[in-house]
């Protein structure tokens, strides 16, 4: 498997651009699988300077509901013939974020306004031969909503998140399950249950994607979780035995310090915009 970071909110390479966003180009499976499209057409014009070719992708995935994995999809819509994008049930409603003022982080309008281009995966969904997306199915995922000031609007009344818009891209592979799930918003733990549950309880070998655990203090960030949430999350992925963890973007520098920590550098690695590995 080969993953390449198309875009993420950092970047060590100068004639590459970084935003606030997310997108991932997973080979693998004799597939290509774009993961996302980042807040803008900056994914694109990145693998345009990578020499990166994504007129033959077989298809697209969106994670979740927010513009900042939804923006890019103009540009695969206008370069990518018939292609089609995968979602989740309800990610193509509102969603808000309460964080400073509350505000629109819904799916732009001109993406949502393409809706030939969309698939509905309902429920567990296998989409090609060993590749397949995984939903929600944890109850009470609105309480980590109200922590984290994120909001859907149902009936025109805003409430708590349950993310049920989320999904996991799981490929089920020889050396274990490998799970993307872009933003976690779910819980790691959460996901990992889920995606082991829908998958015959098969080991984890690595999961890619944000934690969700970036915040703002005062102006300066800050992680969201406390030492013993972290203690909990980093011991639940050891006895798991999860070999890689690949996060960035929502993750935030503040808790990427304390799960280095935790974890090691052989295990926890940073995404970033151009960054190329392989599983």
């Amino acid at each position: 498997m080969k993953v390449t970071v198309l875009i993420e909110n950092t970047t060590s390479r100068d004639e590459l651009v970084c935003e606030h966003g997310l997108s991932l180009l997973i080979e693998a499976n004799d597939k290509k699988i774009l993961l996302d499209a980042g807040s803008s057409e900056a994914f694109y014009k990145n693998a345009m300077l990578m020499g990166v070719d994504l007129s033959d992708i077989d298809t697209c995935v969106l994670s979740h509901g927010h513009y900042d994995h939804s923006g890019g999809f103009t540009a695969i819509f206008e370069n990518n013939g018939s292609v089609t994008v995968y979602v989740a049930k309800n990610a193509l409603l509102d969603y808000y974020s309460g964080s400073g003022t509350m505000h629109d982080i819904s799916v732009p309008k001109d993406v949502r306004n393409q809706s030939d281009r969309f698939v509905c995966a309902e429920g567990f969904a296998e989409i090609y031969k060993g590749i397949y997306l995984v939903p929600h199915s944890t109850n009470g995922l609105e309480s980590i909503g109200a922590r984290t000031s994120l909001y859907k609007c149902v009936d025109g009344n805003i409430l708590p998140d349950d993310f049920m818009h989320e999904q996991s891209l799981v490929y089920d592979t020889e050396k274990g399950l490998i799970i993307f799930n872009s933003c976690s918003h779910g819980g790691v733990m959460n996901i990992v249950n889920e995606v082991r549950a829908a998958c015959n309880n098969k080991p984890v070998y690595a999961y890619i994607g944000g934690l969700h655990m970036k915040g703002k203090e005062a102006g300066q960030e800050i992680c969201i979780f406390s030492d013993s949430e972290i203690d909990e999350l980093c011991k639940y992925i050891s006895d798991m035995q999860i070999k890689y963890v690949y996060t960035g973007h929502c993750t935030g520098s503040a808790a990427m310090t304390k799960l280095t920590d935790r974890l090691g550098s052989e295990c926890l690695k940073s995404l970033t915009t151009g960054l190329v590995f392989e599983l």
